[in-house]
């Protein structure tokens, strides 16, 4: 981390609270040994706190300069939104043809730990938790008073420079600080996605539309192919229902092996085979 991120965080706590407070974090998801790295961003304002994916702000740029319309998917699924100060969380998720949210109250029993280390000239003190089914810890700074950080986990007396999982699965790591002069407006791509509303639902309800489509994730495909369409299922063309029926295992092994959920005790309960 850049000498200038604690200074730029400490001296702005002073001016005006309509700014939004950005900070970004290099996230790395563990999958088949190898890590999948990606930034997310955590946005701090008056009123709200926001994550999300990095790339977002990168499309939204472009499009704001150039008039082109550029959308894209969350690649971490973790899209939150929380009044600032508060537990109270609404987790997007972006379904294909759907735009799902799921409201949540989740509060972190975190235990403040007597170990510290510095980190450059930043001193962090370690905290665990037990969380969605998963052991943390993190290193937070109480010398920025945000009780603030990645995904759902809030609530220490400072900022989340460190987190991650005792497997290693998740990694959280602070890398840049932005102060932005005014609150910056995410309505485009969070708090709808392009223009799309999102649907309130439960867990229950997302769990159901998730086992749905596993069950038979060709259904969409065998329309398409009844009606005269083409069909590339990882570069092959399909041209009869016998070989899309023949597909059906194959997706479904895809959608196991990539489901790697951050809060296991919510986990869609995908059968084993």
């Amino acid at each position: 981390m850049k000498k200038q991120l604690l200074i730029i965080a400490i001296l702005t706590f002073g001016l005006s609270f309509s700014q939004t407070h950005r900070y970004i974090y290099e996230l790395s998801i563990k999958r088949d040994n190898q890590y999948n790295k990606m930034n997310m961003a955590l946005d701090i304002d008056k009123d709200y706190t926001r994550f999300y994916d990095y790339d977002f702000l990168r499309n939204d740029s472009i499009s704001k300069k150039t008039g082109e319309s550029r959308q894209n998917s969350t690649q971490s699924d973790q899209l939150i939104l929380r009044k600032t100060n508060t537990n109270e969380n609404k987790a997007f998720h972006d379904n294909m043809f759907d735009y799902f949210v799921i409201d949540s109250k989740d509060e972190i029993n975190w235990k403040i730990q007597n170990e510290s280390k510095k980190s450059a000239e930043y001193s962090l003190q370690k905290a665990t938790a037990d969380f969605g089914g998963r052991k943390w810890t993190a290193w937070f700074c109480n010398a920025i008073p945000f009780q603030e950080g990645p995904y759902k986990f809030r609530g220490l007396p400072g900022l989340i420079f460190e987190l991650q999982d005792d497997t290693g699965t998740y990694i959280y790591t602070l890398s840049k600080s932005i102060n932005l002069p005014e609150t910056f407006a995410t309505n485009n791509f969070l708090e709808t996605h392009y223009g799309k509303q999102p649907v309130k639902v439960t867990l229950k309800q997302f769990q159901k539309v998730k086992l749905d489509y596993y069950n038979d994730p060709i259904a969409d495909m065998k329309n398409a192919l009844k009606n005269g369409g083409t069909v590339v299922i990882r570069g092959e063309k399909i041209t009869s229902q016998e070989q899309l029926d023949q597909k059906r295992k194959f997706l479904q092994e895809i959608i196991r092996k990539n489901y790697n959920p951050i809060e296991l005790d919510k986990a869609i309960p995908y059968p084993e085979n």
